[in-house]
């Protein structure tokens, strides 16, 4: 199982966190942890996300995350992702 962090970017409406939520529940992703706050002139929604993905494929492992982000950015509410690399994952990977 692998842990990614998401820094999002969203406009500050009713139906932006829960789109953001079920593109990440459609793509087979468990949130762990989850911070919202709005930004400065209320105009837009600061999120930080937890991410992980059960699974057994390695292949869907090493490709989920970036189909995810691929996904979040595609929606309308939403205004910027970032992907913060897992530090854990990239020193095992060396």
């Amino acid at each position: 199982m692998q842990n990614h962090t998401l820094e999002v970017t969203a406009d500050n409406q009713p139906t932006a966190l829960e789109r953001l939520l079920q593109v990440t529940r459609y793509r087979g992703f468990l949130v762990t942890d989850l911070s919202v706050a709005t930004s400065n002139h209320e105009q837009h929604l600061e999120i930080k996300m937890s991410v992980n993905q059960p699974s057994v494929d390695p292949l869907l492992d090493q490709n989920g995350i970036q189909r995810l982000y691929n996904q979040l950015n595609k929606l309308f509410d939403i205004k910027h992702v970032n992907l913060i690399e897992n530090k854990l994952a990239k020193r095992q990977a060396c």
